[in-house]
């Protein structure tokens, strides 16, 4: 069962080696000229530019409404709609998209998240109104055949049906727990049995029910003057018929008062997948950098414990909880003591806190990071939408470096207690259950993972 698509927003941006200091990182950023409008349909837009850019150019948009809408039997509603779009308008076959983009020199990208939909056209400066155009076409104007339909149904019908990795295969097993009883327990991409149930006229319904500007936003970030492209973004994007507001009432994941473990027998294997995680905080969580800055420390200080079981430490910041989660791989023999040395990590890093020193790399680090990422189109563009998203405020970008900046190691501290482990876990191991049982007894009650 798959749990995600283009998995967006792990820790934001991904982990760097280099490290420079918090002053440094501050002067070479470079932010956008931003100029934002909102239309008469309440769609938010906005138009940036950057010395950066050249011709380069990224035009998004994102939808708020993502896998979290499926039915609870028809799981993969949002991502077969996702699939869809693209293949015909009301006046264009997927073949006349497809060679407009060819002649723009243009390419198109859908993502479906529990959150969202977001769509990410790549092309040329000197092109965006035909761009905007198009983009509108596709997104606003779609229309579903039965044909494509029936043709995207079976191709993830089939996809659905071939074994995961095991790597994978353990992530997907922790959120299926982790989310228990909640709307993201199920599979993004929906399993077998509810793709089956799935019709062109639950697409359909979805796309009419959802697809709405009142909760999109649209980032234009190209070299084009901004005044033109929100002219243009007006004229062009202003038809869009707004929908029903649907309220995001979803209830909350429970946060577990004991250990969690669970093994997940593979008796032919001779090493083991584990990974061990919890709940993670909103996205909009005042505290939310301080608790991301802990995981990056705590990555840096399981390289140096364990550094040849290939661990990935990572958090998925959403409009609900997400999950934290470190996973790895070791000897069948030796997973079970590899688990114990981390959660040894994590307790100390609760205990003992973090030095000004470990703060500062890792903010340096993250700003840096941060900067670069805004020297592109498809960087500014993610930015932009991700604090519309999370509804983190218009001036996000400028503010980030300070928000990183006022985290002080005892808020780092605060974070980590509330955040890693804290008086709870899931613990998910897949290996031989011959060599694992006995081990995993020590640590606590072990279960078989429930499907």
């Amino acid at each position: 069962m798959t749990k995600s698509c283009a998995l967006c927003i792990l820790l934001l941006l991904p982990f760097v080696t280099s490290c420079a200091s918090a002053g440094m990182a501050q002067d070479q950023l470079v932010y956008p000229n931003i100029l934002p409008a909102r239309l008469l349909n309440d769609l938010q837009v906005y138009a940036a530019s950057s010395p950066y850019l050249g011709d380069g150019m990224t035009i998004g948009l994102d939808l708020r409404y993502g896998s979290t809408f499926d039915p609870a039997n028809k799981s993969g509603v949002a991502y077969l709609t996702s699939q869809l779009i693209g293949k015909a308008t009301l006046d264009k076959t997927a073949k006349d998209v497809q060679d407009e983009l060819n002649y723009l020199n243009a390419s198109l990208e859908v993502r479906c998240t529990w959150d969202g939909i977001r769509f990410l056209m790549r092309g040329q400066s000197a092109l965006y109104e035909r761009s905007l155009l198009l983009l509108y076409q596709i997104i606003g104007e779609a229309r579903f055949d039965e044909d494509e339909f029936a043709s995207a149904r079976n191709a993830l019908f089939r996809q659905l049906q071939e074994p995961l990795d095991p790597r994978l295969r353990t992530r997907n097993l922790l959120e299926t727990e982790m989310f228990r009883g909640t709307t993201y327990g199920r599979s993004l991409r929906g399993s077998p049995a509810t793709v089956q149930n799935i019709t062109v006229g639950d697409v359909r319904y979805f796309y009419r029910r959802f697809f709405s500007p009142d909760q999109a936003a649209l980032v234009v970030v190209s070299s084009a003057d901004s005044q033109a492209v929100i002219q243009k973004a007006r004229r062009i994007w202003g038809v869009w018929v707004k929908a029903d507001e649907v309220p995001f009432t979803f209830l909350p994941p429970k946060e577990p008062g004991a250990r969690n473990i669970f093994l997940d027998d593979d008796p032919l294997s001779p090493a083991a997948q584990f990974v061990l995680g919890n709940l993670w905080p909103r996205r909009d969580e005042p505290l939310y950098p301080a608790g991301m800055l802990a995981v990056r420390i705590l990555q840096d200080r399981l390289t140096r414990i364990l550094p040849t079981s290939l661990l990935t430490v990572a958090a998925e910041g959403r409009r609900l909880q997400g999950p934290f989660y470190i996973q790895g791989q070791a000897a069948a023999d030796q997973a079970v003591a590899e688990t114990v040395k981390i959660i040894e990590a994590v307790e100390a890093l609760k205990e003992s806190g973090v030095s000004a020193e470990e703060a500062a790399k890792a903010q340096a680090q993250w700003i840096e990071e941060f900067g670069k990422s805004i020297r592109t189109p498809d960087g500014i563009c993610g930015v932009l939408l991700d604090s519309e998203l999370y509804r983190l405020g218009t001036n996000y970008m400028r503010t980030f470096p300070d928000f990183v900046r006022r985290s002080t190691p005892d808020q780092i501290k605060e974070a980590a207690k509330r955040w890693l482990f804290p008086g709870s876990l899931f613990l998910i191991v897949r290996g031989p259950a011959a060599v694992l049982k006995q081990q995993l007894d020590t640590l606590g009650t072990v279960q078989s993972p429930r499907r």
